[in-house]
């Protein structure tokens, strides 16, 4: 529902001071063109091919004015093409025999000259961006303002020209004035002509594709314009030839204001391609489709979806405020920072030309950091669009990694299912090849013990003793197996005590740095107890370490687990079942583990696991 409905008096005044204000200059300017018409088309020997052209290139910048401001009312690009033209139209007033008439038309004498150098060097932002552009359109407006007032005090069209009316502000008619005035006003046109060449032809140079795309129409109906008036001054002496380019000349400027509309109307996105470019990016989508998806829509070929990578040595993750840095104000919204890779983890450079925009949402965060855009600073032109597209862009990537996410839920669940069978079909196979069998051969032996005790045979006692051995062979096994599957020290002592214990029974030299811990739940500690119970295995077994340092820190609801040891390295979370098993014990209570195992030498296992005290 758009501002100014039944019932909202600011809605009222908001549209009467944006659209409605611009309605009402639109309609005047067209009552102007009316006017100015009947003017020209009433003058002795008038053209009217001319009159009729003059006519349509006026109506088209009002037109063309309106319908960019309808696009973008805050681009200044629309109130300039609606100047071009009401300065185009009061031109002709000077034809008028009213002599007030007249006189506002001398005044005017090239009105739109200003308004079209400042709509030249705006183009398409609306603004002046640098100090040689704002003394160009100063010049422009001081020179046309200048011209007017010394034509209307010193220059009489009423002797001059018949049906003419006479200047209310006359002072005398001078040709020797209008001579200099002449020649300053070609002077000052050339200063100004010189300088949108420049300023264009820069802009051309350092532009990429999109800015390009913009500035191509209107750079081509300006360029032929130039040389057919070359062309015209060089053939000033052949009267035919020179009316048809002015004829081509004409025609050439009633077209640029549909140059000037159709950059516009090709850069702002209508809400259908809006609403197709949010239908398409409803879908979980990887990073690469929805650069490509954007660069496409926004038709900015140098869009890139990038991530904001750098977490400190202590492990803060600084890319949310970096990321907030982003969206402070500045020329273009530009801001450059170190630290952002590609959607391949390979390291981003951001162009002086481009800019960076946060992807919005909490979801923006993909597989290596937190999810930006990196762009062409031309679609911050149109903030509402770009922030609609990044908030959708965060939601398509977010649900691709929720996606994602559920895919490894999944896996893990399946892994934690496959490992517990495989644990108790090593149980049973332990018991029943250990223990089981320990204790089979210790009840034979009792009853040996007891026929030959019924013939007192004095091997009774070795008998005993076997069987004695036998047992106690097979509770130490049954022990251990017990300890394997959760130590009883663990529930009796604690973590501390347990790991401390851990790490005395290694053949090999442990270091131990343990922070005072308190008692946690059950499956915390278990799950701490094992992965450095699996990390001091694998040191032994597989590292051939020769040192091992065990810390374990607590701190604002975080447990944080870590063994190190200076063996060999190259260790893999993929290498074997026990790492993967920790990685889903860990993932199970909202955790996480890494493993760092360089080629080098040297491996450092680490947990981390969010904690509830008792």
């Amino acid at each position: 529902m758009r501002a100014g409905a039944a019932g909202d008096p600011a809605g009222s005044r908001r549209w009467w001071h944006g659209d409605g204000a611009m309605w009402a200059v639109a309609l005047c300017g067209a009552a102007l063109g009316g006017w100015t018409t009947l003017i020209a088309a009433g003058v002795p020997d008038a053209d009217m091919f001319r009159v009729t052209v003059h006519t349509v290139a006026g109506a088209l910048f009002l037109v063309s004015g309106i319908v960019a401001h309808h696009r973008r009312a805050t681009n200044k690009v629309g109130p300039l093409m609606m100047g071009v033209g009401i300065g185009f139209f009061s031109e002709d007033l000077q034809l008028s025999p009213v002599a007030w008439v007249h006189t506002v038309g001398q005044l005017t004498l090239a009105a739109s000259g200003p308004f079209l150098a400042h709509l030249v060097l705006a183009f398409p932002t609306g603004r002046l961006e640098s100090r040689p552009q704002r003394a160009l359109a100063a010049i422009a407006y001081l020179g046309a303002a200048g011209n007017g007032l010394l034509n209307a005090l010193f220059v009489d069209m009423h002797a001059r020209v018949p049906g003419n009316a006479p200047g209310l502000l006359l002072v005398t008619d001078s040709l020797v004035v209008e001579d200099v005035m002449r020649a300053g006003a070609r002077a000052a046109a050339i200063v100004v002509s010189a300088g949108l060449i420049v300023v264009l032809a820069r802009r051309w140079l350092n532009a990429r594709a999109l800015m390009r795309s913009l500035l191509a129409p209107a750079i081509a109906i300006m360029l032929g314009s130039g040389l057919l008036s070359v062309v015209g001054l060089v053939f000033h002496e052949d009267r035919e030839l020179r009316a048809t380019f002015v004829y081509v000349y004409d025609v050439l400027f009633a077209a640029l204001p549909l140059a000037f509309l159709a950059g516009m109307v090709y850069f702002y996105l209508g809400r259908g391609a809006v609403d197709r470019l949010l239908r398409r990016l409803r879908d979980p989508k990887e990073a690469g489709e929805i650069e490509d998806l954007l660069a496409r829509s926004l038709r900015d070929e140098s869009l890139r979806v990038a991530f904001l990578t750098g977490a400190d040595p202590a492990g803060r993750d600084d890319a949310p405020e970096r990321a907030e840095r982003y969206a402070e104000p500045g020329p273009f919204g530009t801001h450059r920072e170190p630290g952002l890779v590609d959607r391949h983890g390979v390291p981003l450079d951001v162009a002086p030309s481009q800019v960076v925009t946060p992807i919005g949402g909490g979801g923006g965060v993909g597989a290596h950091g937190r999810a930006v855009l990196v762009h062409d600073p031309l679609l911050c032109e149109d903030p509402h669009v770009l922030e609609t597209v990044a908030a959708a862009a965060g939601l398509a990537l977010a649900n691709r990694s929720l996606a994602a996410q559920l895919a490894e839920v999944r896996a893990s669940r399946a892994r934690i299912v496959e490992a517990a069978d495989a644990e108790r079909r090593r149980i049973e196979r332990d018991l029943q090849d250990g223990a089981q069998q320990r204790l089979v051969t210790a009840l034979l032996k009792v009853n040996l013990a007891r026929r030959r005790l019924r013939h007192d045979d004095p091997a009774v006692p070795d008998v005993l003793a076997s069987a004695a051995e036998g047992l106690t062979a097979a509770l130490a096994e049954i022990r251990e197996l017990a300890q394997g599957l959760h130590p009883a020290l663990l529930a009796e002592a604690g973590l501390a005590v347990a790991l401390e214990e851990l790490a005395a029974r290694l053949p090999l030299p442990v270091e131990t740095d343990l922070d005072p811990l308190p008692k946690f739940a059950p499956n915390v500690e278990s799950a701490a107890y094992f992965v450095v119970a699996e990390a001091l295995t694998n040191a032994l077994k597989h590292a051939e370490a020769g040192r091992v340092r065990v810390g374990v820190r607590y701190a604002d609801g975080v447990l944080a687990v870590s063994v190190s040891d200076d063996g060999r390295g190259g260790a893999d979370l993929a290498g074997g079942s026990g790492l993967q098993g920790l990685v889903d014990r860990v993932a199970a209570l909202g955790g996480d583990l890494t493993l760092t195992s360089p080629a080098s030498g040297g491996t450092t296992i680490r947990a981390v696991l969010p904690v509830d005290t008792h």
